[in-house]
């Protein structure tokens, strides 16, 4: 119930970011959007699906007191809780990768045994020349999409890499079976096609205690 209204909102939220990026052009479209555009945005359409399907959470951001740099979102209800952790790919690198584990490993030191935990991924990248950018895909995903013809059509040659964000799960928090997806919420002005240049990330995990 709860994972099926979570993967409702990441679908809605798509038109969310198309709007946020029409209403913050051209800031969004040369950097991306921030994590805390990102990450209220996402828990805004979020509460908006509980509220329909008369679930009435309570919206918290948590305190940031070891200087992450990725925003932590809590929705908390007394049978579940989800934890929601943005972060903007402004670089790719492995820096910036492993920040995101990082934060993740915090996160997974406060999930709340009282009730089911689950945890949701966001965040967002627009590919660049560099070989860390072409390899987002297939980190976030554990392996290359579908879909690579349609990157090359584009311009945007993916490449393949060993170390993936569900293996870094799985060592540093135990967490396996995430549905990893990507999006492209953006069309083209003059064309209306899909821009595959910029990308949309997310996962959810149903966390075991």
């Amino acid at each position: 119930m709860v994972s099926d209204l979570i993967t409702v909102s990441i679908q809605q939220f798509q038109e969310d970011c198309l709007q946020l990026c029409d209403q913050h052009y051209p800031t969004v479209h040369n950097r991306g959007m921030r994590e805390n555009h990102l990450g209220k945005a996402l828990c805004r359409r979020m509460m908006s699906t509980f509220q329909q399907a008369d679930i009435t959470p309570l919206f918290t951001q948590i305190d940031d007191e070891n200087a992450l740099p990725q925003p932590i979102y809590n929705i908390k209800s007394n049978e579940f809780t989800v934890w929601v952790i943005a972060h903007h790919l402004l670089s790719a690198n492995i820096a910036r990768r492993d920040a995101l584990v990082h934060t993740i490993k915090n996160v997974s030191e406060l999930f709340d045994a009282n009730t089911k935990n689950y945890l949701l991924l966001v965040a967002d990248h627009w590919f660049d020349r560099s070989k860390a950018s072409k390899e987002i895909p297939s980190w976030w995903l554990g392996q290359l999409p579908e879909n690579i013809e349609d990157y090359y059509h584009d311009g945007i040659k993916l490449l393949e890499t060993p170390n993936t964000l569900p293996v870094a799960m799985n060592e540093c928090v135990e967490l396996t079976n995430g549905l990893m997806q990507i999006h492209h919420p953006l069309k083209s002005h003059a064309s209306n096609k899909t821009v595959h240049k910029y990308i949309l990330l997310t996962a959810i995990y149903t966390v075991k205690l």
